[in-house]
Formats: structure tokens, C-alpha cells, sequence
């Protein structure tokens, strides 16, 4: 009597489907590099400072570093709960806006937005050096946002706000040489309508954009070409600082005054 096909072709249907489903889900970034990660919020502490805008991690890992954009605002200490460990009184700002540290000597680089200077000092407040950045516009609140280091070369990467959107590279050994500046027009899911926070990543060799208006983040690699973006739940985020070691990002909002921490996973 002939044998039924019938459930050996059900069951084998039924295998290949499953074998399909389970190689889409390991695959969701498309670029055959299993799932791309998220970002999980894990809890947001309130700060004791007024416009908090621009965020660094320590060289310690263990606690942060922020400015306030207000006039004649300051460098403060915090710990990655949000509580202000110290000020650096001994400098104040004129429209603080990013902030940034060199692991390779421990010094604190700031940009200030009106004065379009990017500035060294100590982790005393004092000024050890300082370098203009020209900006092609007449507005001085869309100037100069975000800055980060890159240890393995002492490259200083800086972002312009808007109009134009522009991204700068400075190579610190030699005088300031202006490396390279492109402006940055991501198109699609990229789309940014402003950049408020800079970040880069020495482990993966990947920079982080943060727009306040658009409410994301935006991962590019070192040509600046757009990997994976992030949206955010709210807006004005004005600073990211990145702890990936141990899959940590901070933000930190300028409008509600609070850190917030994810889980990068």
C-alpha cells in the first residue's frame, strides 16, 4: 500500500518556515550582522543644574562631566546618578554648549557656541589654550554644539548647530590643522534638523550625532555614512556621553534638567 506524503510534507514546510523565521530575526539589521542593538531607558535622575548641555564620560569611568549653556554658567562634576560632585568655579562660560575630555592627559575641551572658540583647561577651570572655529552665518545661537576626542590619534571632532549643519575635524599635535569639514545632510531616516551632541565611540571606531529638534541619534562610521539611527522620546537632548564597555549611554536634557541612562544592548 503506497505511503502518505501528506504529514512528512507538512512537518518539512513547517521546518523550512521556521528555519527562515529564525534567519530574518538574526538578521534585522540587514548587513548580515545579527539583531542591531537598542537602547533601553534604565531610570533618568534629576540635576541641580540649570541647562545642562554637553556630557562626558570621565578617563576614570566613574563619573561624568557637564556644562551649563547659561551666561557666565559653569563645569560641574556629576556623579552617573546625577548628583553634583563639583563645580569648577575658576571658569565661567558664555554659552557653554558641548564639552569633551582628552583620556590621553585628562584635560577638559569645551566649544563655546557665541564666541565659536573651542577651549582646553584643566580639570581645575583653568584655560591652558583655545582656537577659533569660522562659521559661515550671522546668527550667533546656531554656532558651535558638540565636541569629542579621539584618543587613538588626538583628533578633535566639532559640530555647528544649523544653518550650516557642519561637522569639523582638528588635528590637535599640529596647530589646530583643520582635518576636514563636511556638512552633514543625512536624508531618509537620517534626517537630522539640527546637531545638538557629539559622541565617539574608540571601541567600535563610530561616531554618535544627537539632534535636539529630531529627536534622535544617528550612528555614522568614520566617512560619516549613516549606520543605524535611534529615535528619542523627547526633545531637547543637548549632550551624550557613552560608557560602551559596560553597553551604558547618558544623556542629559537641557529643558527638564535630568541625566538619563540607557542600556545599549
Amino acid at each position: 500500500m503506497p505511503v502518505s506524503k501528506g504529514p512528512f510534507i507538512l512537518l518539512s514546510f513547517f521546518s523550512i518556515s521556521l528555519l527562515l523565521l529564525t534567519a530574518c530575526n538574526d538578521d534585522i539589521d540587514g548587513n548580515g550582522n545579527g539583531p542591531a542593538p537598542e537602547l533601553t531607558l534604565i531610570e533618568s535622575f534629576p540635576l541641580a543644574i540649570n541647562d545642562p548641555s554637553g556630557l562626558v564620560m570621565d578617563k576614570s569611568g566613574d563619573f561624568l562631566w557637564t556644562v551649563s549653556d547659561d551666561p557666565g554658567g559653569h563645569i560641574h562634576k556629576i556623579s552617573l546618578t546625577g548628583t553634583v560632585l563639583g563645580v569648577l568655579s575658576a571658569y565661567a562660560g558664555d554659552d557653554m554648549e558641548g564639552i569633551t575630555m582628552n583620556p590621553n592627559d585628562g584635560t577638559l575641551w569645551i566649544v563655546e557656541e557665541r564666541l565659536r572658540k573651542v577651549i582646553q583647561l584643566t580639570t581645575e577651570g583653568e584655560v591652558l589654550q583655545e582656537f577659533e572655529v569660522f562659521v559661515p552665518n550671522q546668527n550667533i545661537n546656531d554656532g558651535l554644539e558638540g565636541i569629542t576626542w579621539n584618543p587613538h590619534n588626538d583628533h578633535v571632532y566639532v559640530v555647528n548647530e544649523k544653518n550650516p549643519r557642519r561637522f569639523f575635524e582638528f588635528d590637535t599635535t599640529n596647530d589646530f590643522d583643520l582635518i576636514r569639514e563636511v556638512d552633514i545632510n543625512f536624508s531618509g531616516e537620517f534626517f537630522m534638523g539640527d546637531l545638538s551632541g557629539l559622541y565617539y565611540d574608540p571601541i567600535g571606531d563610530e561616531i554618535w550625532f544627537l539632534s535636539d529638534d529630531s529627536k534622535k541619534l544617528v550612528v555614522t562610521d568614520q566617512k560619516l555614512t549613516p549606520l543605524r539611527t535611534y529615535p528619542l522620546f523627547i526633545d531637547k537632548f543637548e549632550g551624550i556621553a557613552g560608557d560602551l564597555a559596560n553597553n551604558r549611554i547618558y544623556l542629559v536634557n537641557d529643558r527638564l534638567n535630568r541625566l538619563y541612562v540607557f542600556a545599549y544592548e
